[in-house]
């Protein structure tokens, strides 16, 4: 089967549309510069912002200017506008398709505004808590476009890669004839604090793989790509920018935030992606690197790289210099920009890499020439087991080393006791793959880190609170303490995570990358959150269950 990329639609601090980003991406043009539209006290770390306010931006998203609208989605729509028109669909095509979309923090920009009225019971804006979630985003964006479906993949900086990844299996398995997917992400406070208390935020333009790098430069963007079925677009008519020839992802299964030394997740996705293509290293003389500047990221996929190719490299090349690092949506910005480059440099092939937060590394490879998939393997029938409950937090110490599980709330230690008690009932003692299905994500350090930003205007925020707030944390820890390196990802579409991280699993086996998966439901309710959830009229429970699927 042959993917064929049809349309792309894309923001970033380089400017709105194609056009502007492709010029400027040639031009090596940076748009970092000391912040002008985020509200932050901290002007001392530059960021790749789109130079538009939200009025600005709502009013090119053709959106009611007055109305509070995420700028998550507001990115959203205007790239996503532009992926549909290049692509040249109809209303009928959307009617009939889906949009897996990669983001993490959803409508936290409004959570932050309003946080504090909430906590003094003033809910005159609970409705923008609907927003919060991340699979808000792409119902917004569903609806706006009346396309079929959606769902959202939120792997932390590898997310919009992943959104493509699965689009790609969709195709591969005939579930879908043509799919939207990519990412948006908007700078909120939550970024810029988190990452600053991580120490790994630069005050100068982010210089990667360079001697002297110090850290990253966030920014902030959209970008979406239509895939559809080669001979389908031809029957159309439709212009082809290039095709997907091979994709990997893999997990470090190292650290909550740090890459391996060895780089064995960035590797193993590199790795894959080649393998699936039928290409070797040498075929490949472009990589855009997800290069963050930062000394241990830069030092992992740079040893990662090397064994791989061997003594002669690729033309490596980071962009993040020039938008900021777009985090869960620099996976599709930067695939556009590895789409340039093969044009204007005439390269046949080239890939791109997207690694997350829990070691979630993703590469896909491009070709500008007819590339063919691998045939599907002839497979069984896919079993399951039935879902495993933990409600009691008292039999983890067997599975959780204690200076780990003291760091971890009890949601998540009942996770883990899940997981492993479903392991132990199919038999199998590392699966090849985990999915995580999750509506809120670690709300408990979320809201830790919410009333710290409300109360102390920026300062004093803890790295183990942002570390844990991502929705991936809790895929990144099982794949930690079960020492699972193979596909790991994480789910977040409201009431529908289980069932698609159930999805997921299926085209998984359906395609031969995985023999046993393990599905896990996870959410965990922080103080306070439950009230204001009420007041607007939803409702989240507890939930940490596991099961798993094989063929």
């Amino acid at each position: 089967m042959r993917i064929a990329i049809t349309g792309i639609g894309i923001i970033s601090a380089l400017g709105v549309g194609a056009e502007a980003n492709r010029e400027h991406l040639l031009a090596r043009e940076s748009a970092v510069a000391p912040a002008q539209i985020m509200p932050t006290i901290h002007h001392e770390w530059p960021l790749g912002e789109v130079g538009l306010s939200n009025a600005q931006l709502a009013r090119l998203a053709g959106q009611d200017e007055h109305k509070e609208i995420s700028r998550n989605v507001l990115l959203g729509m205007i790239a996503l506008r532009e992926a549909i028109t290049d692509a040249g669909l109809t209303k009928e095509m959307l009617s009939g398709m889906e949009l897996v979309n990669g983001t993490t923090v959803g409508g936290m920009d409004l959570t932050e505004i309003h946080y504090g009225e909430w906590q003094q019971g003033d809910y005159s804006h609970i409705d923008t808590i609907f927003q919060h979630e991340a699979g808000m985003t792409a119902a917004m964006l569903q609806q706006c476009f009346g396309l079929a479906n959606s769902t959202t993949i939120s792997t932390a900086c590898s997310s919009a890669l992943n959104a493509l990844v699965h689009g790609v299996m969709m195709l591969r398995t005939g579930v879908a004839k043509r799919v939207i997917t990519g990412g948006t992400e908007a700078l909120t406070r939550f970024h810029v604090n988190g990452f600053g208390a991580l120490g790994i935020l630069s005050e100068k333009i982010c210089r990667p793989f360079a001697p002297d790098r110090d850290g990253i430069n966030l920014g902030e963007g959209a970008a979406y790509l239509v895939l559809e079925d080669a001979e389908e677009a031809e029957k159309r008519g439709a212009k082809i920018y290039g095709y997907v020839a091979g994709y990997g992802n893999k997990c470090d299964a190292y650290h909550q935030t740090a890459s391996s030394p060895d780089g064995d997740g960035a590797y193993g996705a590199m790795y894959d992606a080649l393998r699936m293509s039928g290409l070797s290293a040498a075929d490949i003389p472009y990589l855009n690197a997800h290069g963050t500047a930062t000394p241990n990221n830069d030092a992992s996929e740079m040893r990662a790289i090397e064994r791989l190719y061997g003594e002669k490299l690729p033309l490596i090349e980071s962009t993040k210099p020039l938008t900021g690092h777009t985090t869960s949506a620099s996976g599709s910005i930067e695939l556009c920009f590895a789409l340039w480059r093969m044009e204007t440099d005439n390269y046949k092939y080239a890939m791109s890499n997207a690694f997350g937060f829990g070691g979630n590394d993703t590469s896909v490879i491009l070709s500008r020439e007819q590339r063919e998939l691998p045939m599907l393997p002839n497979i069984g029938q896919i079993c399951m087991t039935e879902y495993v409950t933990a409600n009691e937090d008292s039999d983890y110490k067997q599975y959780i080393p204690a200076m780990q599980a003291r760091r971890m709330t009890p949601a998540l230690r009942q996770l883990v006791v899940a997981a492993h008690k479903a392991l132990e009932k199919a038999a199998v003692e590392i699966p090849d793959a985990i999915v995580v299905g999750t509506q809120w994500g670690g709300m408990i350090p979320t809201v830790e880190l919410l009333k710290q930003l409300t109360a102390t205007g920026e300062q004093g925020i803890s790295p183990m609170q942002f570390m844990s707030s991502t929705h991936n944390n809790a895929a990144g820890t099982l794949a930690r303490l079960l020492s699972c390196k193979g596909y790991n990802a994480t789910f977040s579409h409201g009431k529908n995570s289980m069932s698609e991280a159930e999805a997921q699993a299926a085209l998984l086996l359906m395609t031969g990358e995985a023999k046993s998966v393990l599905v896990c439901g996870y959410d965990e309710i922080a103080e306070g959150w439950q009230e204001y959830l009420r007041q607007a009229g939803m409702y989240a429970e507890n939930i940490a269950k596991a099961k798993v699927m094989v063929c």
